[in-house]
């Protein structure tokens, strides 16, 4: 017997490899050779309102924080943790002047939602610890906030006042003072993270100015999210008239991990953390400067190119929208005469189920959403749909970004009409 068939058989009379599990080993082992030289199916991308990729481009062209100094505690008192908070507060100053404010009105936290959650529940409990019964305090907000918003809320145990909409906007002459009010928080988001509509935040800045001066002894605070917006609106907070006003690094190209609360000197937050009282004693917790540092530039480079990607993006919607209402009539476009962003299409399909399309597109390559990637575990169909369109519509959000390219809305239209014959009757 040669000396490899007699090696096969003693390992395979030993018990280590029987023969079939030696043959399925090689059977493995070709079919995966095989299957690396096979070219991997391009997906298409067009989820940016959930989470957007990193910008290699931006991202190389950032100067780097050195190592050594990244080791540091920007708390610390020795040299590297001084530079550190050097970088630290350069990054302070770059995002208060794209916002045009005070360097010590930017706090960073650790993303859109807890910037969010400090603005609603900090705001509440100091106006408790004031003195201002709960029965006093108001919270309005518009129905088609986003969770985080809604969810806060949820938690303080004083009154609250849901904004309904018209088209997925607010009228903002129903924000008023109930009559006894000692405090009102005023909470509108500024771009709809599902269906893209936009609100006037300077007309409700100007509603809120007139409530001031007419009853003036009622504390009255606004604070819009504004997560959605850097890419396509300007954040300039004087003009915008807003008190508070939350970011997150989860729109801007970068990593994840970083979030903003903008706050005017004047309005007092109590903290929700608790620790070393960094960001001026409210938000505890070791900054992640090379994060911050990413996202300031992110930030920064996002208000440079907003009006040409604008433009561009702007023409990719156009484009995605006239190519559904003439290839599928069938298919709303969800709040077509609002105000609306230029990144975020949604469209409500009837008699279908919005998870199962999202699967079904999914399995041809093609990334969307149904409702707000936040909300996925809920199940069932969002009420924002349910209100603009009525039941038995399944509503899929199609948003677009720096990559996007009118072939990959070709495709992605192919791929819908696949979904939709496969389906029909």
């Amino acid at each position: 017997m040669p000396a490899s068939t007699t090696a096969n058989a003693t390992i395979f009379h030993s018990g280590i490899l029987s023969p079939i599990a030696w043959y399925s080993t090689l059977f493995m082992r070709f079919f995966k050779h095989i299957l690396a030289k096979q070219p991997t199916k391009q997906r298409i991308y067009l989820d940016y309102a959930s989470s957007t990729p990193r910008d290699m481009e931006m991202i190389s062209a950032i100067p780097k924080i050195p190592e050594d100094i990244l080791r540091a505690n920007p708390s610390a008192l020795h040299q590297e943790g001084m530079e550190l908070k050097k970088y630290l507060r350069e990054a302070r100053e770059r995002v208060a002047k794209v916002l045009e404010v005070m360097p010590e009105e930017v706090i960073f936290t650790s993303g859109a939602t807890e910037s969010d959650n400090l603005a609603i529940k900090g705001t509440v409990e100091t106006w408790l610890k004031e003195g201002i019964k709960a029965e006093e305090i108001f919270i309005f907000y518009s129905e088609i906030e986003h969770v985080a918003i809604i969810e806060a809320i949820s938690t303080t145990n004083v009154n609250h006042v849901e904004l309904k909409t018209e088209g997925g906007i607010i009228n903002h002459k129903d924000i008023t003072i109930p009559q006894n009010a000692k405090a009102v928080l005023i909470s509108v988001m500024y771009v709809n993270n599902e269906i893209g509509t936009v609100q006037d935040i300077s007309e409700i800045s100007k509603r809120v100015r007139y409530l001031r001066k007419h009853n003036p002894d009622v504390k009255i605070v606004f604070h819009t999210d504004a997560t959605q917006a850097p890419a396509h609106f300007s954040l300039r907070v004087p003009s915008l008239g807003v008190d508070m006003m939350t970011l997150g690094s989860t729109k801007l190209y970068c990593d994840k991990g970083v979030g903003v609360l903008f706050k005017k000197r004047n309005i007092k937050t109590t903290p929700i953390m608790h620790g070393g009282g960094q960001e001026y004693g409210l938000r505890a917790g070791t900054e992640p400067v090379r994060l911050i540092h990413e996202f300031s530039f992110a930030l920064k480079y996002a208000h440079e190119i907003r009006d040409k990607e604008t433009l561009r993006v702007k023409e990719l919607q156009n484009y995605f929208e006239t190519e559904i209402k003439s290839r599928f009539p069938n298919i709303k476009i969800s709040a077509e005469n609002s105000p609306r962003t230029p990144h975020i299409s949604h469209i409500a399909i009837p008699n279908f189920d919005s998870e199962l399309m999202v699967l079904e597109l999914d399995a041809r390559g093609i990334s969307v959403s149904a409702k707000s990637a936040c909300k996925n575990e809920e199940g069932n169909e969002s009420p924002v749909v349910e209100q603009l369109h009525g039941k038995g519509f399944a509503g899929v959000r199609f948003s677009f970004g720096r990559k996007t390219a009118k072939k990959d809305i070709d495709i992605a239209l192919q791929a819908l009409a696949s979904v939709i014959e496969k389906y029909r009757g």
